[in-house]
């Protein structure tokens, strides 16, 4: 279901797949829909498993526009990308520098997936986006650096004060995601709306992408869901690896010379598990293409004949 659909989506194994690939996809799809819809082509086994392939890569590109992500900032590229910045998040004993630098470079990524992956149905200037990112990285280099300088004043035993300290940089990325979202699409929520479409076609499942009209209800629906996709990938990554390598410190684990390396190397393995593990369920709790009754967006809406209409909720 929709736990497999978005495990593929963010499988690292797309990345290899450029931009050409991904339209040769699009154009191999396309053909294969109408052929089958009117009975003109008898698909064989060698067929089927291009047109398999080709599901794979189309997954590339958001589904409002068909427009290929670039590489970096697609979802197969976010376990590897995160990897990096949660690890240097999450090392001991930061510096001021470190805590800034980690939290800037995480808010830099997160903008450019964020407006990568994103409803196309509206635009945003630079200025807009430039505005969303100078937000976001403010509001996270705050927390982060106001929270570590909280935690070592509080009356608690060190090995809470210790484990307080590297539950820091979820606080932080949370909340900052959330207004890094909610800035970078505030549109969809005030002045612009996006694009509402009929239901998808019940014995196909293809998308009707006729537009029906704008909704700024469907998109405070939309970025809601979305921060709140991004919180819950948030907890396993953020929370889970701080709390098992505390646990493990305390039982003796990482003793000896080459202690410290073995914690690195655990860590580093405790991410990326969490990454892969727990990426999809978390982006699958809300479905990319949501249904919504049409008489809880605005009056334009409440005489169409449909119980449902859709919009696309972006990554």
């Amino acid at each position: 279901g929709r736990w497999r659909h978005f495990a593929s989506i963010t499988s690292p194994l797309t990345l290899l797949a450029s931009s050409d690939d991904l339209k040769r996809a699009q154009k191999l799809l396309k053909e294969y829909q109408e052929g089958v819809g009117e009975g003109r082509k008898a698909w064989g086994h060698e067929d089927q498993y291009g047109v398999w392939k080709a599901k794979q890569c189309e997954k590339c590109s958001p589904t409002d526009t068909g427009e290929p992500v670039p590489l970096p900032f697609r979802l197969s590229a976010f376990v590897p990308t995160n990897l990096v910045i949660v690890a240097g998040m999450l090392m001991p004993n930061p510096s001021l520098k470190s805590v800034i630098f980690w939290q800037w470079a995480n808010q830099s990524l997160n903008v450019a997936v964020n407006y990568s992956n994103a409803n196309k149905s509206i635009s945003m200037s630079t200025g807009e986006i430039a505005s969303a990112y100078a937000a976001a990285t403010v509001a996270s280099c705050s927390i982060a650096v106001g929270l570590s300088q909280l935690v070592p004043r509080l009356r608690v035993s060190p090995a809470a004060r210790s484990l307080l300290g590297k539950l820091v940089p979820f606080a932080a990325v949370a909340s900052a995601g959330c207004v890094n979202i909610g800035l970078m699409r505030w549109k969809e929520m005030r002045d612009a709306g996006i694009s509402v479409f009929p239901p998808s076609d019940p014995k196909t499942g293809h998308p009707n992408n006729e537009v029906l009209g704008k909704s700024s209800i469907a998109g405070t629906y939309a970025v809601g869901q979305t921060a709140a996709s991004r919180v819950l990938t948030n907890i396993p990554t953020l929370i889970l690896p701080p709390i098992i390598i505390t646990l493990l410190e305390k039982r003796g684990a990482f003793k000896g010379p080459n202690g410290r390396r073995l914690s690195t190397v655990t860590n580093l393995g405790l991410i990326g598990v969490s990454l892969l593990v727990f990426l999809p369920p978390a982006i699958a709790a809300f479905p990319s293409r949501a249904s919504i009754d049409p008489k809880k967006l605005e009056k334009q809406f409440h005489d169409l004949p449909y119980k449902t209409v859709e919009f696309s909720k972006g990554l």
